[in-house]
């Protein structure tokens, strides 16, 4: 029994010092020209300022490879700064210009008192942010939350 024990150990140990990490040994060009030509992102997006990254992001995507479905999805206090920041106005148009849907959480709007006809009309809802983020999973889109 413990030969077992010491052999399962052994066999344990030489696989994690000798595996390779893929990962770290691709440069960072790499790593970013890895993203798909026809891939599905979405950005969960809690503030203004994660707002206009994402858009900077999917901008940038979009322009290197136009059939990428790209998604920012507006929960918490980005809800109200979307309807009322004029700051955001420019961004909200390069959505509508480079085709990323931008979708807001009506639970945010309720908590915050916006209004669906505040927003740009480019600007769809979702009653539930998180529901609408674990349906993008489902549906084969990479998430990250913010």
């Amino acid at each position: 029994m413990r030969n077992q024990f010491l052999m399962v150990l052994f066999v344990f140990v030489g696989s994690v010092l000798f595996t390779s990490a893929t990962a770290q040994s691709l440069s960072v060009s790499d790593i970013e020209n890895s993203i798909k030509k026809d891939g599905k992102y979405a950005i969960l997006v809690p503030n203004a300022r994660y707002f206009q990254a994402a858009v900077m992001t999917g901008k940038e995507l979009k322009g290197k490879n136009p059939k990428i479905d790209f998604e920012i999805v507006i929960i918490s206090a980005a809800a109200k700064d979307l309807a009322t920041d004029e700051n955001l106005i420019s961004f909200i148009e390069i959505t509508e210009k480079v085709g990323i849907r931008v979708v807001v959480c009506e639970s945010a709007m309720n908590h915050f008192g916006v209004k669906k006809s505040d927003y740009h009309s480019s600007i769809n809802t979702t009653p539930d942010g998180f529901a609408y983020i674990f349906g993008l999973q489902e549906s084969g889109f990479k998430t990250i939350t913010l």
